[in-house]
């Protein structure tokens, strides 16, 4: 009886989910925030998709169909001083080319440009985001709006 249910359970589908393109512009504080990644992370099913933000705050990622919560980080440019690069000073490690995200669609990965500015913390982790967006089959935009105020209360 045991081996039994070990072959059945063997013959269970494969996890997948549907995608779409999304693209649009991050902004922080109505300004297009320059550089980063965003990250489009399921609510049921722990899909997510992962892609960088340009200098001008444009992104695009092919992100899970249904509920979301997105993500932005740009802490691999926080290191970056291009003050420190131009006097050929060095600034210790170099940043992080990439920011890995469990789960990852996307096949290959480009580094991040851009420069760094303040967001908040909260906006880099699903747990703490207030971003919500629901995707929908087909090709769709989608803007995102960050704000350096602190979030209302619960």
């Amino acid at each position: 009886m045991g081996v039994l249910a070990w072959v059945a359970g063997c013959n269970q589908p494969q996890r997948s989910t549907e995608h779409a393109e999304v693209s649009g512009r991050v902004l922080i504080d109505n300004k297009p925030l320059p550089g980063g990644q965003i990250s489009f992370v399921a609510v049921k099913g722990g899909f997510a998709a992962s892609g960088n933000i340009d200098e001008n705050g444009n992104y695009q990622i092919k992100a899970p169909v249904g509920e979301v919560t997105i993500t932005v980080n740009n802490a691999a440019l926080q290191n970056q001083d291009p003050r420190k690069a131009a006097k050929g000073k060095g600034g210790g490690n170099a940043p992080p080319k990439e920011l890995p995200h469990p789960k990852e669609v996307a096949p290959e990965v480009q580094p991040i440009k851009g420069h760094w500015v303040s967001i908040p913390s909260r906006y880099a982790n699903a747990d703490t985001s207030e971003l919500k967006y629901t995707v929908t089959a087909g090709q769709q935009t989608h803007d995102v709006n960050l704000s350096s105020a602190p979030p209302p209360p619960k």
